[in-house]
């Protein structure tokens, strides 16, 4: 897959986003995440890519205690979380998530399904919050769409949907759990672009993909789990261009 967009390397700071401390999981006697420790700055842009099975759609949905984890710690802007109210606040007000299945209600509107969350949870006038997401809708390119319903959408556009109704909410971090997955192919780039796009920001951006061109275009680091660990970790040019373990350069013959 080709994009136009070049890596626009951003001023790194030492301030830390996520902080991932020795954690481990497991499903019954299966160890699903291996010590894992990961700090990641904000700013940064994270793509996680392995094999199926590796853990590492179970590290990311960790990060806002979608999954529990019986060991090991995770802060996020220094703040420890758990399963008390001050740990909710921060994952809710920090936190944006887009899933593979999308995720949207199906008896709401595109629009509605956008600002849900905002009259909800934000308590934004209903003018305020269809205003904020019209304008989020223009900018993935779908606010001609508004007035839709997701089951009337492509694959591609309800994903479109998914991360503008996450960005409504104004998240410092995004996490983004292999959003392409679920798309046939000739949707891929549309999501992709918009996920480029939003990478020029500014904001701390975690994904978990298989997409390894959007991963050498635009991520900071990458990640390479296997078993449960990382395995390796660093500039895209090192680990998906001359890796140092046979374990990611098998994987990489199979996916780019």
């Amino acid at each position: 897959m080709t994009m136009l967009s070049e890596k626009n390397p951003l001023n790194r700071t030492t301030s830390v986003a996520i902080k991932i401390d020795k954690v481990n999981k497991w499903y019954g006697t299966h160890h699903v995440l291996k010590d894992i420790s990961l700090d990641i700055l904000e700013g940064e842009i994270m793509v996680v890519c392995g094999p199926s099975g590796s853990g590492k759609s179970t590290l990311i949905r960790s990060l806002n205690h979608l999954e529990d984890y019986q060991d090991g710690v995770v802060s996020v802007f220094g703040q420890p979380l758990s399963r008390d109210r001050k740990s909710h606040d921060v994952i809710h007000n920090a936190m944006g998530m887009v899933f593979q299945n999308f995720n949207l209600f199906p008896h709401l509107t595109v629009l509605q399904n956008c600002t849900l969350g905002l009259t909800w949870l934000r308590k934004m006038s209903e003018r305020d919050a269809d205003k904020m997401a019209m304008q989020l809708l223009d900018r993935v390119g779908i606010a001609a769409l508004a007035s839709r319903y997701p089951g009337q959408l492509s694959g591609g556009q309800q994903q479109r949907v998914a991360i503008s109704r996450s960005l409504a909410m104004e998240p410092k971090i995004m996490l983004f759990d292999e959003p392409t997955s679920a798309l046939d192919p000739e949707m891929v780039k549309e999501v992709l672009d918009v996920m480029v796009d939003l990478s020029k920001t500014g904001m701390t951006m975690v994904c978990v993909t298989h997409e390894m061109e959007f991963a050498r275009q635009v991520a900071d680091r990458v990640v390479f789990m296997a078993d449960g660990e990382i395995v390796e970790v660093g500039p895209p040019e090192q680990v998906l261009v001359n890796p140092e373990w046979d374990r990611t350069s098998e994987f990489l013959r199979h996916v780019l």
